[in-house]
């Protein structure tokens, strides 16, 4: 029913395997450090299958991850309509390696296991998953257990629960100047894409997400008060924002091109639904040959320069919509020059009249 496998790795290291099968189910396995350490593992495990424990509630035993992962597809992802498709992707990834093993069956080192492997495959634009990406993968697994665990009643406790994730780089630091702001610009001009341009430009003006800006829909735009409403944000608030008149205008002209009457802005070609911009915009970055860019870098430009023109934390906060004051304290550095007129004009009032005798 049990066995212990010594394992010996490339660096030395010496680790125990334990794998048990379960009436010819899918195999149960833990690695641990000492084998004294798996033999106990091993026996508590056979004693607590033995007694019908292990298997806890009978949902475990009925269900697979299959009923699992089409029912928070189904039910809990409509909640969700900005993230539905990218958190599906991920499921369904998730439930072509699990699909057929019982909920009682799926164990910690499993997903473990399924980690790995999460780095080592290719995407279909042939590039490995980073660290980040598998981090979502996992978020989005753990997020399915989570409410199968509270809400559903149909495991005692989350799988992911012990499960570390993968240690991530810093975020992206790199912003445009303004020559590069420019040599953008123009080589979006040229792009096949009718919607690359504005898109940009919008972005660098206001530091919105692509998401909300390919979202936008005319009903949230307001040319009279120059603002724009985004009602579907990561953080799940509705965010109103400013829009400069040259914005405005470039918008306005644009649609001025179009044949097809679209609620989208920026619209794909049938009209029906947002318009995809990343190959154009992957070539077009290639053409202006900007290193390091990606679309994401036109938001920390926005704030950037926003906190070089003298903007407070709580302003670049409010525009860019982030929900914790911690999140704008790495634009802190870049109004230094703002902050430092504000300190100098309080030494002076104060410690100017000491100077002074006065």
């Amino acid at each position: 029913m049990a066995y212990i496998q010594k394992r010996i790795h490339p660096s030395g290291t010496i680790t125990y395997r334990v794998r048990i099968r379960i009436n010819g189910s899918p195999d149960m396995s833990e690695t641990f450090p000492t084998r004294r350490e798996a033999k106990e593992w091993t026996l508590k495990m056979e004693s607590a299958i033995r007694q019908g424990r292990y298997f806890g509630k009978r949902e475990c035993k009925e269900r697979t991850f299959a009923d699992l992962c089409d029912r928070y597809i189904s039910k809990e992802l409509p909640k969700n309509p900005q993230s539905y498709k990218k958190l599906e992707k991920q499921l369904l990834w998730w439930k072509a390696h699990l699909k057929d093993y019982y909920l009682c069956h799926i164990t910690s080192s499993m997903i473990s296991e399924l980690k790995d492997k999460l780095l080592e495959e290719k995407t279909p634009r042939k590039t490995l998953r980073s660290h980040s990406t598998a981090n979502r993968y996992l978020a989005a697994l753990s997020g399915a257990f989570r409410v199968a665990v509270k809400e559903w009643n149909w495991l005692q406790e989350n799988p992911l629960s012990n499960i570390s994730r993968f240690k991530e780089g810093r975020s992206r630091e790199r912003f445009l100047t303004v020559e590069e702001i420019e040599k953008l610009l123009t080589v979006c001009k040229t792009s096949k894409s009718p919607h690359l341009y504005p898109v940009t430009l919008f972005a660098v003006s206001t530091g919105a997400r692509k998401g909300e800006i390919l979202n936008l829909k005319w009903k949230d735009l307001d040319i009279e008060r120059q603002t724009a409403v985004f009602r579907e944000t990561k953080n799940g608030e509705t965010r109103t924002i400013p829009l400069s008149p040259f914005l405005i205008n470039c918008i306005l002209e644009e649609k001025k091109k179009r044949i097809m009457f679209s609620e989208y802005v920026f619209p794909s070609n049938d009209g029906k639904s947002p318009a995809d911009i990343r190959t154009a915009w992957e070539r077009t970055v290639e053409e202006a040959d900007l290193d390091g860019i990606c679309f994401h870098s036109l938001r920390h430009t926005a704030a950037s320069h926003l906190a070089m023109g003298g903007a407070s934390t709580l302003e670049v906060g409010a525009i860019l919509g982030h929900k914790t004051l911690a999140m704008v304290k790495r634009y802190s550095h870049l109004s230094i020059a703002a902050t430092a007129k504000v300190l100098f004009r309080m030494n002076e009032e104060i410690l100017g009249k000491i100077r002074h005798g006065t």
